[in-house]
This record gives structure tokens, sequence and C-alpha cells, in this order.
């Protein structure tokens, strides 16, 4: 269970996915349908057991509009999951939004213009920490999530999230050799 710690990418306090903060900036993206968002709705992208989706990941959906003027956000079309802007303007519309970090890592193999959308500092931790590297969409997700973070680096506070990083930059799509590992939920550090 995560929400007890609610640490972010960099391993210090993990922000909100905050829709209403957007909603007020931007008043014609306003969701009466989805004010919120996390699992809880609380606008925490952390989750529960009963979270099989493990919804950690917050980004910022796109704005698009319909023919007919509606706001939507093209990532519903995009990702599969509507299959016209029509039936996407029933969905969460744009702003950010915490989605599955396993759905995450299989749509960045397709769409790697994703990871622009992340918001690192609204992101669980566990995204770090449950990645498998033995696994290729969650080892490229992982490089790609690392690399725009910068979690290397010195503001990262845990090292064993810069030690998995660095080990994802030398064995995804690298020379290195992914069975080192092997265990699902993330590398032996």
């Amino acid at each position: 269970e995560d929400t007890a710690k609610r640490m972010n990418l960099f391993g210090a306090s993990l922000r909100k996915c905050d829709r209403a903060a957007f909603m007020a900036a931007n008043p014609l993206s306003a969701d009466q349908r989805f004010p919120s968002t996390g699992y809880s709705r609380d606008d925490y992208c952390g989750s529960m057991s009963g979270d099989r989706g493990s919804h950690y990941v917050c980004v910022d959906l796109p704005t698009g509009r319909t023919a007919g003027g509606s706001v939507y956000s093209p990532f519903w079309t995009e990702t599969g999951q509507a299959r016209r802007p029509e039936d996407a303007a029933a969905m969460p519309k744009p702003g950010p939004w915490c989605i599955c970090m396993w759905a995450f890592a299989r749509m960045y193999g397709q769409h790697p213009h994703f990871i622009g959308m992340l918001d690192c500092n609204a992101t669980n931790y566990w995204v770090v920490q449950n990645y498998d590297l033995a696994n290729s969409n969650e080892c490229a997700a992982l490089k790609a999530l690392c690399g725009r973070c910068g979690l290397e680096g010195d503001a990262t506070k845990r090292a064993e999230i810069r030690k998995k990083c660095a080990l994802a930059r030398e064995v995804c799509g690298g020379s290195g050799d992914p069975g080192k590992c092997t265990k699902h939920g993330g590398c032996e550090l």
C-alpha cells in the first residue's frame, strides 16, 4: 500500500495530480463528471489493494475539440479507449489524470510522445519500484521516465531509485543483460 507513504519519483512528498487547480485555471475544460482523479479520487496517484490497475502515473491529458466543438482529450482516441472524438468527450477531459502504470508501459512503445505528458512530481515512486527490467515494455518506459525526470541526479532522494534508473539506462535497449532482472516488480538491488 503506497498511500501511507505518498512519495513521488524523486522520493519526496507526492504532489497532487491536481484536476481542481487545472479546471480553475481552464474553466472551458471543467469536468463535472470527473472532477478528481486517483483511485481514491483525492487527486493523488496512489492505490489500494483493490486497484488492479495501479494508477500511479500522473499525465496531463492533451486538449482537443470535436467537430461539434466539444472539449475532449485525444489521449482516449490515440490509445483506442474511445473510437471517435465524440465518444472521448464523455471520458475524462483534458488536464491532470492518473493512469495505470502497466498501460503506460504498453502504450509508451506505440506512443513515445506520451512521456511529454508525464508530471514527475505527481507520479508515484512505486512506478520505478515495480517496473520489471526483464519486461521490454516496462524497461523502455522506465528508461524514458528516468530520463525525462532526471532521476539519476541529486534531486532524487532515494538511492534505490537512482540505482534502478542507472540499471535501466544500461540494460534497456542497450548492451546490458536484462536477465539480471527477473523478479517481477523490479530488480534485486
